[in-house]
């Protein structure tokens, strides 16, 4: 504000911090700690071919906003996009084989580690022993509509409930 005495004129005065008078407006529009901002859908790597039985199967997710779908259909494919993305899921569909399976674990081993893979399996698949050890979850074919969905939000719940617990400890 300006003084309209002689001396002062064209000086500021000082405010007083518990003066709410001066930016009224400023009060209820800022945030202390800054602008709050939307959390970022979790990237899903959906590692499927393209076709009719596999479009089918994640129609459920397509139609979700508050994920980020990723969708590859080879090996290689899978391991440049663990590498370049944060992905916080993979999902396998069921006619992938084991040795992608595999190799896209080995690829979130070296980049990634404790991210969570979903395989979705035929009801008598042969599941590698090694899956078990490296935290593979599997779902077995046929699944009622809505499970795929639902699965993925429990893996999604419980890795950001162990992240908070690990930040917690530390």
């Amino acid at each position: 504000m300006i003084s309209s005495r002689g001396r002062g004129r064209g000086r500021r005065r000082r405010s007083d911090p518990r003066d709410r008078s001066v930016f009224p407006l400023a009060r209820f529009v800022l945030h202390r700690d800054g602008v709050p901002r939307k959390a970022q859908a979790p990237s899903v790597l959906l590692l499927a071919r393209p076709g009719l039985e596999n479009d089918e199967l994640f129609s459920d997710l397509a139609l979700r906003e508050d994920l980020c779908l990723v969708r590859v259909a080879t090996a290689a494919a899978a391991v440049r996009t663990v590498a370049d993305l944060p992905v916080a899921l993979v999902v396998a569909c069921p006619e992938t084989p084991a040795a992608t399976v595999d190799a896209v674990l080995a690829a979130l081993g070296r980049t990634r580690p404790g991210t969570p893979v979903l395989a979705v399996r035929a009801r008598q698949a042969p599941e590698p022993a090694g899956w078990g050890r490296a935290g593979v979850a599997v779902l077995r074919m046929p699944l009622l509509a809505g499970v795929l969905s639902r699965s993925i939000d429990v893996v999604l719940g419980m890795n950001r409930a162990a992240a908070r617990a690990a930040r917690r400890g530390r």
